[in-house]
């Protein structure tokens, strides 16, 4: 099918696959009821929803898989419902009546506290919508059927809250790589190798609350020990054909994401978010990475990856960070990766700088890659598309995109950057966190009363929306119904 991929040369080509997707795309491609309900027993995410084995006794494969699928679906709640909805989720998950049971689990009174602290751990209460979507399944398979399309999976289950088991004392229980292994055993099926997203991230959950600047220095320095040596493990055992070589499983990792705030400060400045939140200088945030540095698996990459490089003020900042990181830390980065985040109505002007000032660092021996690339419409834009007076159509925007692809891949290409890597986000329409983002914020502004008044922000490598839309003038011109086209408000 169609996609809107960058056509630039690059040996890896990588994709977002979030714990969920993976999960969900494990129960499509199961070639066998046996084989599903290994897949269900050892997911903890369902394996103890009441009656799930039972009910799949008798039905056929794909019956039962859309089942599996269902209950998965089912034990999230949405994203917006709110802390009391999550609890009480993940209360009823457990099996226990209230927070007071669970207090006593978490003094170790429990006679279930050992198998309910682990359970609890690997659990995800709540996701975002698109996950709850009654239409997954079907946009799931057509993900699944276009996995050659990558040859890397981008994996975020190795971050630290998902690795830090905050519900248990015990420091010998401290870190879980539960998630983060079962999303390299579907690379490894798969025959994909990882990038590994991301070590050092400022979204910790709850992790760091309550923490001194010490308590948190000591524990990110367990924790990249602790990574490293499960990613070391894991390499020395697990391999996959990449480029004609048999390659370690994961190839790279994300040592730092995102250290530069989004925002200016009252200084009008930019500034690490790190010294501002925690009181963490730079060479103390470094000095938690020297074991990582010092056991640096063989034959992976190190990155440092930061969005929103088309600012010119931030990209400055970024690079006088890595120049700060070098200084400190000679050779520990060997690869910049700008995440490319933009939308549809993207000044291509900005994107030519950015890359500018890449190729300088690519002419000082740094790799260049392009980390989490989608290309959606803008939180400003969805105005001229959705409401009752729309002054653009879907049609067009997704021409639009098309030629705003080719107009970027063509300035990728003359640039002078050579891309070691280019890694998409937003794999499909549905799958789309800026979908959620723009939605969130438009019911925040009352500029809509429910989040469906949006169905797409056309931003999928793969525009599963398209299809819907080509499929509804199908039926049209069957009925003798015409689409005529509006002038579009989006400005090229």
């Amino acid at each position: 099918m169609n996609n809107y991929s960058l056509q630039v040369p690059s040996s890896v080509i990588g994709g977002y696959f979030s714990t969920e997707q993976i999960d969900l795309l494990s129960i499509i491609q199961c070639q066998s009821l046996d084989e599903l309900i290994k897949f269900v027993a050892e997911c903890d995410q369902i394996n103890n929803v009441k009656g799930i084995f039972e009910s799949m006794n008798g039905m056929d494969l794909e019956t039962a898989k859309r089942k599996a699928f269902k209950t998965y679906q089912d034990t999230l709640v949405y994203h917006d419902q709110g802390m009391i909805e999550s609890r009480s989720n993940r209360l009823n998950y457990l099996g226990l009546a209230s927070e007071e049971e669970l207090m006593s689990v978490l003094e170790k009174t429990h006679p279930r506290s050992q198998e309910i602290l682990a359970r609890n751990h690997h659990f995800i209460s709540e996701e975002r919508d698109q996950i709850k979507d009654p239409d997954m399944y079907d946009e799931m398979v057509l993900l699944n059927e276009q996995l050659s399309n990558f040859n890397c999976l981008l994996i975020e289950s190795g971050k630290i809250h998902f690795v830090v088991n905050k519900y248990d004392s015990d420091k010998s229980n401290q870190f879980d790589f539960y998630h983060a292994q079962r999303d390299l055993d579907f690379a490894y099926r798969n025959g994909k190798q990882v990038r590994y997203h991301s070590l050092l991230v400022k979204e910790t959950g709850r992790v760091l609350e309550n923490k001194s600047k010490e308590e948190i220095i000591e524990l990110i320095k367990d924790y990249v020990k602790a990574s490293i040596d499960f990613i070391n493990s894991y390499n020395n055992s697990h391999k996959v054909m990449f480029d004609g070589k048999e390659k370690p499983v994961i190839g790279a990792i994300d040592l730092f994401n995102e250290i530069i705030s989004f925002e200016k400060n009252q200084q009008g400045e930019y500034f690490n978010i790190w010294e501002e939140k925690y009181g963490i200088t730079l060479p103390e945030l470094l000095s938690c990475f020297d074991y990582a540095f010092e056991h640096k698996p063989e034959g992976v990459s190190y990155l440092y990856n930061e969005p929103f490089l088309e600012n010119d003020e931030r990209r400055k900042k970024v690079i006088e960070t890595l120049n700060q990181i070098h200084s400190l830390r000679p050779g520990l980065i060997d690869t910049m990766g700008t995440q490319m985040h933009i939308t549809i109505t993207q000044d291509l002007d900005s994107v030519k700088r950015s890359l500018e000032d890449l190729r300088k660092l690519e002419e000082q021996e740094m790799k260049i890659q392009i980390t989490e690339f989608d290309m959606s419409l803008g939180r400003l834009d969805v105005s001229h598309v959705f409401g009752p007076n729309p002054d653009a159509t879907l049609q067009q925007v997704y021409q639009l995109k098309t030629a705003k692809i080719e107009k970027l891949s063509e300035i990728i290409r003359t640039s002078g950057v050579h891309l070691s890597g280019v890694s998409y986000w937003a794999l499909t329409d549905r799958v789309d966190s800026n979908l959620e983002r723009v939605r969130s914020n438009a019911l925040k502004n009352r500029q809509i009363t429910d989040v469906h008044e949006i169905p797409t922000v056309c931003g999928g490598l793969f525009p599963t929306y398209q299809m819907r839309i080509k499929s509804n003038e199908t039926i049209e011109r069957t009925s003798g119904k015409e689409n005529t086209n509006q002038p579009t408000g989006i400005s090229k």
